[in-house]
């Protein structure tokens, strides 16, 4: 089992995230994101990382722009209705990031794997598509147990940390999810070290009361961190949905300035602040 204890988001990411590291990151698209951990990596400067999520936005956006990811793995990433993540697409036009082209299923399996410690697991739905042509780490085989049926054996995704940023924790690392898990649970009990960001930090019996109780238990977690607001500009229910206009900031902002005005040197009450403060709160809470 795991020891669990709260510490500060600076002592979490320094403790438990190292150049190279592969970072599976939770939420989807504009949910959940754990963005106030995207600005420590940045001011920690770490490089070299290789990022895994499902959907991928401006996280992934603003770690390419902070210099710190050398590769992605995700189904898609982008800022839905505002259009492309122009960091991204920037840097994959450049060359200076690797793209693994991946699925959903993919994804989920290579979790899998890797919870079941087996080397890879078998999916039918990517056979005849362009997927072996753009990935050399897939193989397409026969059934070895004689039914003859064609599967594609995807690897494992051994993740080294997850962060997830969740509403609700409990001081010894329980966890609970208001809504879709999506990924979340998967990465947190396969990686090495799970990182849990929360909105509110609530007594363990609290936790057995909410709808689907504790989905990322104590056992899957390293470190707890409250930091409540720590997904803006991306939402969290029950508390707060995206906040568009902060988005739409940070797209026409150029990223040197983004980073001087709303990352570095900033907490995340100065970054709460610099973003619209109070306006901004009662803008998108639910």
């Amino acid at each position: 089992m795991r020891t669990s204890k709260l510490m500060s988001l600076k002592e979490a990411i320094s403790s438990y995230i190292q150049d190279g590291d592969l970072i599976g990151v939770g939420g989807l698209s504009f949910w959940r994101k754990p963005t106030i951990a995207c600005h420590e990596i940045i001011r920690q400067n770490m490089k070299n990382l290789t990022l895994c999520t499902f959907v991928g936005g401006i996280e992934v956006d603003m770690l390419i722009a902070g210099g710190t990811l050398s590769k992605i793995k995700s189904c898609f990433v982008g800022m839905e209705i505002f259009g492309m993540a122009p960091h991204f697409r920037k840097a994959v036009e450049s060359g200076s990031i690797i793209v693994s082209e991946e699925s959903e299923a993919t994804i989920a399996l290579g979790l899998r794997a890797s919870y079941l410690k087996v080397p890879f697991m078998p999916l039918k739905g990517i056979i005849g598509t362009d997927m072996p042509k753009v990935r050399n780490d897939i193989k397409q085989i026969e059934d070895p147990l004689g039914s003859g049926t064609q599967v594609m054996a995807v690897p494992k995704i051994d993740l080294d940390v997850a962060i997830i940023h969740v509403p609700y924790a409990d001081e010894f690392g329980n966890a609970n999810i208001a809504g879709a898990v999506w990924m979340d649970a998967d990465m947190a009990k396969t990686a090495k070290n799970t990182i849990i960001i929360c909105e509110k930090l609530v007594e363990t019996e609290d936790i057995r009361y909410l709808p689907g109780k504790a989905q990322l238990p104590m056992q899957t977690t390293d470190a707890i961190v409250k930091i409540p607001f720590g997904a803006h500009p991306t939402s969290c229910y029950p508390f707060y949905t995206f906040d568009p206009l902060h988005i739409q900031e940070y797209l026409k902002t150029d990223f040197e300035d983004y980073k001087i005005n709303y990352i570095i040197n900033k907490t995340p009450a100065q970054y709460l602040e610099k973003a619209g403060g109070i306006q901004t709160i009662l803008n998108i809470l639910l």
